[in-house]
């Protein structure tokens, strides 16, 4: 190699096409130049195999005899010490197979103008007594305006006619890539222009429905899928595919030698007039994303899209309704009634009936809210009452106790005794007052000058009716000694939980992990030694 790295035999290394095993592919310019060309060189570990040398020199052998315009065309060829190379004009396309994996619909639309120039090309090789042997997308070239060109020869070998053929026998080794290969090159039966032809068959299968005819779980599964097994028909695979290039195709990939056509020149007759689309791919595509834009556009999901908005305008469409939302059915939190259903009319609440001689109540905050102590028209004064010693509560439905106040009852009115007791003394089964009752908690005693704890009136115990009439009450309630024992309440029963009470379900999160080892079906496969 020269001392500059990016420098050989009087060339400018500027990028690197393509690797392969043994060789390289760089665009180069001559030193001092500025045309592209195109350099095949081999690898330094290469520059030892004398079978890597030997390819590099065949393979421009075959392209130097090949003049045609659908081929590239040889230059020169260096071999030394220090490096071997051939040069060759530098076409700048990719390969049919990257087309096939970047814009599929775009390489259908220009396939019958590649199959028509690929067939020139055989044509004239055959002509000249090459086969090629290896033909595959990798191998075909052609930009946007539908121009060809056919490389790599280095599996190029003579075709074997006359006397030649029946002494060539079985082949030693098989030769090509494994999805394009024919069946008779599986036998080791020597190559003939047949079997150029059922290679190009399956090049022009996968162009047209995106995938080979065959696939394997293993290189020998390959191999026997192509000894045994038919093709389906292409248009099972696409939809598009017209009968004729059915037809065709399948008669391309015949098993036997003899039921495909016997020469180039005729395979490219028979695609002259022979129609490969339904429609055209490249009209078919766009409809098919403009049909999943407006579907995608009319969708629930897409209604606050502006840009699908904008879209809807410009057609003259509504947006779509949005979906109602149901009432909810569930008690918020604090909520311990029966959860209301969807549209039931509310229960009406229960009048509450006034005490005689009784204002009516109304919420504090709001005109004409009673105030504690506070005398109001209609009302008559009351006597002062004396304070009285604290009687123990009992719950509502309990025994009446003397001094209760009761529903209906008058102040001053003595409330009813069973006969036989005096004023003060405890019914039967009651402590005396002051003393606590049995499985009853206690509440602390309330400090003296500290207010009363709100007790509802029909509750509060009612004092004795004085002889003689006293000035109204004042403003602020009389202190009291001691506060009697408030009387627990039972815990309200709750209809239904609450949000925060109900107990949710098990969810048992399965992170199932798919297996991601997942079966490649082999499309391209290293040539076979």
């Amino acid at each position: 190699m020269a001392d500059n790295p990016n420098q050989v035999g009087g060339y400018d290394l500027k990028n690197c096409i393509a690797s392969g095993n043994t060789t390289q592919v760089w665009e180069v310019t001559e030193q001092g130049g500025t045309v592209p060309m195109a350099m095949k060189l081999l690898l330094p570990d290469s520059l030892k195999d004398a079978d890597a040398k030997a390819s590099l020199k065949h393979e421009y052998k075959v392209g130097a005899a090949l003049e045609h315009p659908n081929f590239v065309r040889f230059h020169k060829i260096e071999m030394t010490r220090d490096h071997g190379f051939f040069i060759m004009d530098y076409f700048r396309a990719p390969s049919l197979k990257a087309q096939v994996s970047a814009n599929l619909p775009e390489a259908q639309s220009r396939l019958k103008k590649m199959v028509e120039a690929v067939c020139q090309a055989y044509v004239h090789m055959h002509e000249k007594g090459w086969l090629h042997r290896d033909i595959k997308p990798d191998n075909i070239l052609m930009n946007k305006t539908g121009e060809v060109r056919v490389i790599d020869f280095s599996l190029a070998v003579r075709n074997a006619t006359g006397v030649m053929k029946l002494l060539a026998g079985k082949q030693k080794n098989i030769m090509g890539t494994r999805t394009y290969i024919a069946p008779e090159i599986i036998l080791r039966r020597p190559p003939t222009p047949q079997s150029d032809i059922y290679s190009l068959g399956v090049t022009i299968y996968e162009v047209a429905t995106g995938a080979p005819p065959f696939a394997g779980l293993s290189p020998n599964d390959l191999l026997k899928k192509h000894l045994s097994e038919d093709p389906a028909p292409p248009s099972i695979i696409n939809k598009n595919v017209s009968p004729d290039l059915d037809a065709l195709v399948l008669k391309l990939l015949s098993k036997k030698p003899k039921d495909r056509p016997q020469e180039m020149r005729e395979v490219m007759s028979m695609f002259r007039n022979c129609k490969f689309f339904l429609e055209d791919p490249v009209e078919m595509h766009e409809k098919k994303v403009r049909l999943a834009k407006e579907n995608e556009s009319l969708s629930v999901d897409k209604r606050l899209d502006s840009r699908a908005d904008a879209d809807r305008v410009s057609r003259g469409l509504s947006a779509p309704e949005k979906p109602k939302k149901g009432k909810r059915t569930t008690a918020p939190i604090g909520e311990i009634g029966p959860v209301k259903k969807a549209g039931a009319a509310p229960a009406p609440a229960a009048p509450q009936q006034p005490m005689p001689g009784m204002m009516p109540q109304m919420p504090f905050g709001m005109p004409g809210a009673m105030m504690p102590g506070m005398m109001y028209p209609g009302m008559m004064p009351q006597p002062m009452m004396p304070p009285m010693m604290p009687q123990p509560m009992m719950p509502m439905g309990g025994p009446m106790m003397p001094g209760m106040m009761q529903p209906g009852m008058m102040p001053g009115q003595p409330g009813m005794m069973p006969p036989g007791m005096m004023p003060g003394q405890p019914m039967p089964g009651q402590p005396m007052p002051g003393q606590p009752m049995p499985g009853v908690p206690q509440q602390p005693q309330m400090a003296p000058g500290m207010p009363p704890a709100a007790v509802p009136p029909q509750m509060a115990p009612a004092a004795p009716t004085a002889a003689r009439p006293v000035q109204p009450a004042p403003a602020q309630p009389a202190p009291v000694q001691q506060q009697p024992p408030a009387q627990p309440q039972a815990p309200a029963q709750k209809s239904v939980l609450l949000p925060l009470e109900r107990r949710l379900p098990s969810q048992h999160i399965q992170n199932k992990t798919p297996d991601d080892e997942n079966l490649e079906f082999m499309t391209e496969l290293p040539d076979i030694d």
